[in-house]
Protein backbone atom coordinates (compact mmCIF):
# COMPACT_ATOMS: atom_id res chain seq x y z
CA UNK A 1 0.00 0.00 0.00
CA UNK A 2 1.68 3.44 -1.46
CA UNK A 3 0.48 5.84 1.52
CA UNK A 4 0.59 9.55 0.89
CA UNK A 5 3.57 11.69 2.61
CA UNK A 6 1.42 13.54 4.77
CA UNK A 7 1.88 14.80 7.99
CA UNK A 8 -0.40 15.69 10.74
CA UNK A 9 0.73 19.23 11.35
CA UNK A 10 0.09 19.77 7.65
CA UNK A 11 -3.22 18.59 8.43
CA UNK A 12 -3.56 21.34 11.20
CA UNK A 13 -2.90 24.03 8.87
CA UNK A 14 -5.34 22.93 6.43
CA UNK A 15 -8.05 23.09 9.52
CA UNK A 16 -6.54 26.38 10.32
CA UNK A 17 -6.90 27.95 7.20
CA UNK A 18 -10.16 26.41 6.29
CA UNK A 19 -11.62 27.89 9.44
CA UNK A 20 -10.22 31.09 9.38
CA UNK A 21 -10.20 31.83 5.66
CA UNK A 22 -6.67 33.72 6.31
CA UNK A 23 -3.25 32.13 5.86
CA UNK A 24 -2.47 35.13 7.69
CA UNK A 25 -4.91 34.47 10.78
CA UNK A 26 -4.24 30.54 10.16
CA UNK A 27 -0.58 31.75 10.79
CA UNK A 28 -1.30 33.72 13.83
CA UNK A 29 -3.70 30.61 15.57
CA UNK A 30 -0.92 28.29 15.07
CA UNK A 31 1.71 30.16 16.35
CA UNK A 32 4.00 30.18 12.57
CA UNK A 33 4.50 32.57 10.39
CA UNK A 34 2.65 32.95 6.90
CA UNK A 35 5.50 31.65 4.76
CA UNK A 36 4.92 27.53 7.08
CA UNK A 37 1.45 27.91 6.74
CA UNK A 38 1.81 28.44 3.37
CA UNK A 39 4.69 26.34 2.65
CA UNK A 40 3.05 23.13 4.44
CA UNK A 41 -0.34 23.54 2.13
CA UNK A 42 1.81 23.21 -1.29
CA UNK A 43 3.53 20.10 0.33
CA UNK A 44 -0.31 18.54 1.08
CA UNK A 45 -1.25 19.49 -2.32
CA UNK A 46 1.91 17.96 -3.63
CA UNK A 47 1.03 15.16 -1.50
CA UNK A 48 -1.94 14.52 -2.34
CA UNK A 49 -1.76 15.60 -5.86
CA UNK A 50 -4.83 18.03 -5.49
CA UNK A 51 -5.34 21.70 -5.86
CA UNK A 52 -6.83 22.17 -2.02
CA UNK A 53 -6.70 25.73 -1.48
CA UNK A 54 -7.24 29.09 -3.38
CA UNK A 55 -5.51 31.80 -2.49
CA UNK A 56 -6.02 35.58 -3.36
CA UNK A 57 -4.85 38.42 -1.74
CA UNK A 58 -8.70 40.00 -1.57
CA UNK A 59 -10.52 37.08 -0.87
CA UNK A 60 -8.12 35.19 1.52
CA UNK A 61 -8.28 31.25 1.28
CA UNK A 62 -10.96 29.06 0.47
CA UNK A 63 -10.95 25.75 -0.10
CA UNK A 64 -11.82 23.79 -3.52
CA UNK A 65 -14.14 21.39 -4.05
CA UNK A 66 -11.44 18.93 -3.37
CA UNK A 67 -10.01 20.82 -0.21
CA UNK A 68 -13.15 20.38 1.53
CA UNK A 69 -13.47 16.34 1.07
CA UNK A 70 -10.32 16.50 2.43
CA UNK A 71 -10.79 18.72 5.62
CA UNK A 72 -13.08 16.76 6.29
CA UNK A 73 -11.04 13.63 7.20
CA UNK A 74 -8.23 16.05 8.05
CA UNK A 75 -10.41 16.80 11.13
CA UNK A 76 -10.59 13.13 11.73
CA UNK A 77 -7.47 11.98 11.38
CA UNK A 78 -6.08 14.92 13.87
CA UNK A 79 -8.46 14.28 15.95
CA UNK A 80 -7.74 10.74 16.17
CA UNK A 81 -3.80 11.40 16.57
CA UNK A 82 -4.91 13.74 19.60
CA UNK A 83 -7.00 11.21 21.35
CA UNK A 84 -3.65 8.77 20.65
CA UNK A 85 -1.74 11.11 22.10
CA UNK A 86 -3.61 11.33 25.48
CA UNK A 87 -3.48 7.27 25.44
CA UNK A 88 0.34 7.22 25.19
CA UNK A 89 0.85 10.45 28.20
CA UNK A 90 -2.01 8.47 30.25
CA UNK A 91 -4.23 11.31 30.58
CA UNK A 92 -7.20 8.58 30.19
CA UNK A 93 -9.57 11.45 32.55
CA UNK A 94 -8.34 14.19 30.30
CA UNK A 95 -9.78 15.77 26.88
CA UNK A 96 -8.65 18.22 25.01
CA UNK A 97 -8.69 19.73 21.55
CA UNK A 98 -11.25 21.80 19.34
CA UNK A 99 -14.13 20.24 19.33
CA UNK A 100 -17.13 21.67 16.38
CA UNK A 101 -20.61 21.15 17.28
CA UNK A 102 -23.66 21.69 15.29
CA UNK A 103 -26.84 22.35 16.26
CA UNK A 104 -30.03 22.59 14.16
CA UNK A 105 -31.18 26.78 14.56
CA UNK A 106 -34.20 27.07 15.89
CA UNK A 107 -33.06 24.84 19.18
CA UNK A 108 -29.97 26.65 18.97
CA UNK A 109 -30.64 29.26 21.67
CA UNK A 110 -31.99 26.44 23.78
CA UNK A 111 -28.78 24.55 24.13
CA UNK A 112 -25.69 25.94 22.77
CA UNK A 113 -24.92 28.14 24.89
CA UNK A 114 -25.86 26.71 28.47
CA UNK A 115 -23.43 23.44 26.76
CA UNK A 116 -20.61 25.49 25.40
CA UNK A 117 -19.93 27.18 29.09
CA UNK A 118 -20.65 24.01 31.14
CA UNK A 119 -18.45 21.95 28.94
CA UNK A 120 -15.64 24.18 28.71
CA UNK A 121 -15.55 25.16 32.46
CA UNK A 122 -15.22 21.20 33.50
CA UNK A 123 -13.00 20.33 30.60
CA UNK A 124 -10.96 23.59 30.66
CA UNK A 125 -8.49 21.98 27.55
CA UNK A 126 -11.27 21.64 24.98
CA UNK A 127 -12.04 24.72 23.33
CA UNK A 128 -15.76 24.41 21.54
CA UNK A 129 -16.93 26.15 18.38
CA UNK A 130 -20.51 25.60 16.84
CA UNK A 131 -21.94 25.52 13.28
CA UNK A 132 -25.69 25.79 12.71
CA UNK A 133 -28.15 25.52 10.56
CA UNK A 134 -31.12 23.55 9.23
CA UNK A 135 -32.09 20.06 10.07
CA UNK A 136 -30.70 18.62 6.33
CA UNK A 137 -27.63 21.39 6.55
CA UNK A 138 -26.16 20.52 9.83
CA UNK A 139 -26.93 16.24 8.80
CA UNK A 140 -24.77 17.38 5.40
CA UNK A 141 -22.17 19.14 7.98
CA UNK A 142 -21.86 15.63 10.54
CA UNK A 143 -21.77 13.17 7.50
CA UNK A 144 -18.76 15.77 6.22
CA UNK A 145 -16.74 15.44 8.77
CA UNK A 146 -17.32 19.91 9.37
CA UNK A 147 -19.20 18.67 12.65
CA UNK A 148 -18.26 15.55 15.46
CA UNK A 149 -21.35 16.06 17.20
CA UNK A 150 -24.68 17.97 16.60
CA UNK A 151 -28.24 18.94 18.77
CA UNK A 152 -30.76 18.06 16.01
CA UNK A 153 -34.88 17.17 15.98
CA UNK A 154 -35.21 13.25 14.98
CA UNK A 155 -36.77 13.85 12.00
CA UNK A 156 -35.48 12.94 8.70
CA UNK A 157 -32.10 11.86 9.81
CA UNK A 158 -29.43 10.84 7.28
CA UNK A 159 -28.19 7.11 7.05
CA UNK A 160 -25.29 6.90 8.79
CA UNK A 161 -26.05 9.14 11.85
CA UNK A 162 -26.72 7.57 15.24
CA UNK A 163 -28.61 9.45 17.97
CA UNK A 164 -28.58 9.82 21.29
CA UNK A 165 -31.86 11.59 23.42
CA UNK A 166 -31.55 13.92 24.91
CA UNK A 167 -35.28 15.34 25.34
CA UNK A 168 -38.95 15.28 24.33
CA UNK A 169 -41.42 17.81 25.16
CA UNK A 170 -45.02 17.69 23.99
CA UNK A 171 -45.96 20.90 21.33
CA UNK A 172 -47.80 23.84 22.69
CA UNK A 173 -49.77 26.26 21.32
CA UNK A 174 -48.17 30.16 21.23
CA UNK A 175 -50.99 33.35 21.75
CA UNK A 176 -50.78 36.42 22.25
CA UNK A 177 -51.39 38.00 25.80
CA UNK A 178 -54.78 39.14 24.79
CA UNK A 179 -56.70 36.06 22.99
CA UNK A 180 -59.65 34.26 23.88
CA UNK A 181 -57.99 31.20 24.57
CA UNK A 182 -54.90 32.32 26.41
CA UNK A 183 -56.44 31.03 30.48
CA UNK A 184 -57.31 27.86 29.22
CA UNK A 185 -55.38 24.44 31.20
CA UNK A 186 -55.29 23.12 27.56
CA UNK A 187 -56.21 23.78 23.40
CA UNK A 188 -57.62 21.42 21.13
CA UNK A 189 -56.10 22.65 17.39
CA UNK A 190 -60.06 22.77 16.20
CA UNK A 191 -60.92 25.80 18.53
CA UNK A 192 -57.96 28.00 16.60
CA UNK A 193 -58.99 26.59 12.99
CA UNK A 194 -60.08 30.09 12.03
CA UNK A 195 -57.27 32.35 13.25
CA UNK A 196 -54.20 33.08 11.31
CA UNK A 197 -51.51 30.50 11.64
CA UNK A 198 -47.61 31.49 11.63
CA UNK A 199 -45.40 28.54 10.82
CA UNK A 200 -41.48 28.44 11.85
CA UNK A 201 -40.15 27.86 8.64
CA UNK A 202 -36.84 25.96 9.06
CA UNK A 203 -36.41 22.58 7.27
CA UNK A 204 -37.82 20.21 8.01
CA UNK A 205 -40.31 21.75 10.31
CA UNK A 206 -43.36 22.34 8.05
CA UNK A 207 -43.48 18.54 7.77
CA UNK A 208 -43.48 18.20 11.62
CA UNK A 209 -46.28 20.79 12.38
CA UNK A 210 -48.37 19.33 8.81
CA UNK A 211 -48.23 16.20 11.11
CA UNK A 212 -49.60 17.88 14.07
CA UNK A 213 -52.47 19.62 12.46
CA UNK A 214 -53.34 16.02 10.99
CA UNK A 215 -53.44 14.07 14.03
CA UNK A 216 -56.13 16.76 15.54
CA UNK A 217 -57.94 16.29 12.71
CA UNK A 218 -57.41 20.10 11.43
CA UNK A 219 -56.22 21.40 7.75
CA UNK A 220 -53.03 23.73 8.57
CA UNK A 221 -53.23 26.96 6.64
CA UNK A 222 -50.51 28.96 6.74
CA UNK A 223 -51.26 33.24 6.89
CA UNK A 224 -47.07 33.97 7.40
CA UNK A 225 -44.02 32.02 7.47
CA UNK A 226 -41.13 32.89 9.83
CA UNK A 227 -37.75 31.99 9.20
CA UNK A 228 -36.15 32.86 12.85
CA UNK A 229 -38.08 31.12 16.24
CA UNK A 230 -38.20 35.21 17.64
CA UNK A 231 -39.75 36.69 14.67
CA UNK A 232 -42.91 33.80 15.07
CA UNK A 233 -42.86 35.01 18.75
CA UNK A 234 -43.32 38.84 17.94
CA UNK A 235 -45.58 38.39 15.34
CA UNK A 236 -47.53 35.95 17.70
CA UNK A 237 -47.34 38.63 20.39
CA UNK A 238 -48.71 41.57 18.01
CA UNK A 239 -52.01 39.36 17.17
CA UNK A 240 -51.25 38.83 13.85
CA UNK A 241 -51.42 34.90 14.21
CA UNK A 242 -50.74 31.68 16.47
CA UNK A 243 -47.49 29.30 16.39
CA UNK A 244 -47.06 26.44 17.76
CA UNK A 245 -43.47 25.82 20.01
CA UNK A 246 -41.78 22.91 20.79
CA UNK A 247 -39.15 24.74 22.97
CA UNK A 248 -40.46 27.05 25.57
CA UNK A 249 -37.92 29.90 26.58
CA UNK A 250 -38.13 31.16 30.23
CA UNK A 251 -39.74 34.61 29.66
CA UNK A 252 -42.87 35.07 28.01
CA UNK A 253 -42.57 38.15 26.20
CA UNK A 254 -41.26 39.29 22.33
CA UNK A 255 -38.45 41.32 21.62
CA UNK A 256 -41.18 44.75 22.09
CA UNK A 257 -41.81 43.23 25.55
CA UNK A 258 -45.61 42.20 24.34
CA UNK A 259 -46.86 38.81 26.37
CA UNK A 260 -46.95 36.07 24.36
CA UNK A 261 -47.94 32.77 26.25
CA UNK A 262 -48.50 28.79 25.65
CA UNK A 263 -50.85 26.75 26.33
CA UNK A 264 -51.03 23.15 26.22
CA UNK A 265 -52.51 21.30 23.21
CA UNK A 266 -55.36 19.04 24.33
CA UNK A 267 -55.26 16.79 21.20
CA UNK A 268 -53.11 14.08 20.68
CA UNK A 269 -50.18 14.69 18.26
CA UNK A 270 -46.69 13.52 17.32
CA UNK A 271 -43.75 14.92 19.41
CA UNK A 272 -39.85 15.51 17.85
CA UNK A 273 -37.32 14.36 20.57
CA UNK A 274 -34.08 16.47 20.57
CA UNK A 275 -30.83 14.17 20.13
CA UNK A 276 -27.19 14.16 19.83
CA UNK A 277 -26.40 13.32 16.29
CA UNK A 278 -23.12 12.12 14.91
CA UNK A 279 -21.59 10.04 12.11
CA UNK A 280 -21.63 6.51 12.79
CA UNK A 281 -18.27 5.20 13.74
CA UNK A 282 -16.29 5.59 17.13
CA UNK A 283 -16.72 8.90 19.24
CA UNK A 284 -13.28 11.54 19.71
CA UNK A 285 -12.98 11.00 23.60
CA UNK A 286 -14.00 15.09 23.47
CA UNK A 287 -16.88 14.17 21.57
CA UNK A 288 -18.04 11.68 24.05
CA UNK A 289 -17.71 13.84 26.95
CA UNK A 290 -19.84 16.23 25.54
CA UNK A 291 -22.31 13.87 24.91
CA UNK A 292 -22.22 12.78 28.51
CA UNK A 293 -22.12 16.33 29.68
CA UNK A 294 -25.42 17.62 27.78
CA UNK A 295 -27.23 14.29 28.27
CA UNK A 296 -26.43 15.45 32.22
CA UNK A 297 -27.54 18.94 31.33
CA UNK A 298 -30.35 18.62 29.44
CA UNK A 299 -32.22 14.83 30.18
CA UNK A 300 -35.42 14.44 31.96
CA UNK A 301 -36.18 16.47 34.59
CA UNK A 302 -33.94 18.98 33.45
CA UNK A 303 -34.64 22.91 33.07
CA UNK A 304 -34.05 23.17 28.71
Amino acid sequence: MNLPNVTVRQLEYLIAVAETGSLTTAAVRCHVSQSAISLALTELERALDLRLVVRSPRRGAALTAAGAQVLADARRVVGAMGDLGAEARGLSLRVGGVLTVGCYAPIAPFHLPAAIATFEQAHPDVSVRFVEGSLPEIAGDLVAGRCEIAFLYDQDLLPGIETRTLHDQAPRVLLPGGHRLRRRRAVALAELAADPFVLLDVAPSERYFRAVFAAAGVEMVVAHRARSFELARSLVARGIGYSITVQQPALGRSYEGLEVVTVPLRDEVPTTPVVLGWASGPLTRRAQAFAEHCAALFGPGQAV
